[in-house]
């Protein structure tokens, strides 16, 4: 409920927007590629103990966002966004682990995040399209997620921020895009999320989500 209702106020303010500038709004979608930065603690194949990622699991992204322009030249823009966001990521069965933060060897995670992004673009127009490029930050809520380990049937993850719980449920970190817009509105680029927050409740380390995406999507005026 607090999600819709964030929502709600959201595409509200965006709305507000439209009567003084002339936006575009868009949608976006395609894989990404996530894993945990500072997952576990394990032998760094010479004898030492070394902070080590997660594996990289493989999901889907989709954004729905509104172009705005700050300037007369149409030059720079602030892109507000809802987005869902596949996140997670995976452990093998061979690693020497001193120390999981509490994840299993040979283990998927796969995390679902309803996300609220804001970046602000560099993005000049010519006669063939614009191309852009942009950094912002986002926040973010876990709505769901399983775990699954090689052998065993998927569990649901416990949500929250005590210690018998699997994950936090909120996330904040920055973004980076980088793409193309052709002149028809055509748009294909790649994106980056990097958490700021821990994402495991009394973790002995301060584990993080990190994803890439590979988009596609359209862009109209309105």
């Amino acid at each position: 409920m607090r999600i819709l209702k964030a929502i709600f106020l959201y595409f509200l303010l965006l709305l507000s927007f439209t009567t003084y500038a002339q936006v575009s709004i868009g949608i976006k979608a395609g894989p990404d590629f996530a894993r945990f930065i500072n997952a576990l603690k394990g032998n760094d194949g010479s004898g030492n103990i070394a902070t080590l990622n997660s594996g990289t699991v493989t999901q889907l992204y989709g954004t729905v966002f509104v172009d705005i322009p700050l300037d007369s030249g149409k030059n720079f823009y602030i892109r507000p966004g809802i987005e869902y966001m596949g996140a997670g990521g995976s452990t093998n069965g061979t690693g020497d682990y001193y120390n999981g933060n509490g994840f299993v060897p040979n283990t998927k995670y796969t995390l679902h995040y309803v996300n609220v992004p804001v970046e602000f673009l560099y993005s000049p127009g010519f006669d063939w399209g614009r191309p852009l490029v942009g950094f912002g930050f986002y926040g973010g809520e876990l709505v769901n997620g399983t775990i699954k380990t090689q052998g065993a049937p998927s569990t649901s993850v416990k949500i929250g921020g005590n210690s018998t719980d699997n994950f936090e449920r909120n996330d904040f970190g920055y973004t980076f895009t980088i793409g193309l817009v052709t002149k028809v509105g055509f748009l294909f680029g790649v994106d980056y999320q990097h958490g700021f927050t821990k994402v495991i409740p009394d973790g002995v380390q301060q584990t993080r989500n990190a994803v890439w995406g590979l988009h596609v999507g359209w862009v109209v005026k309105l």
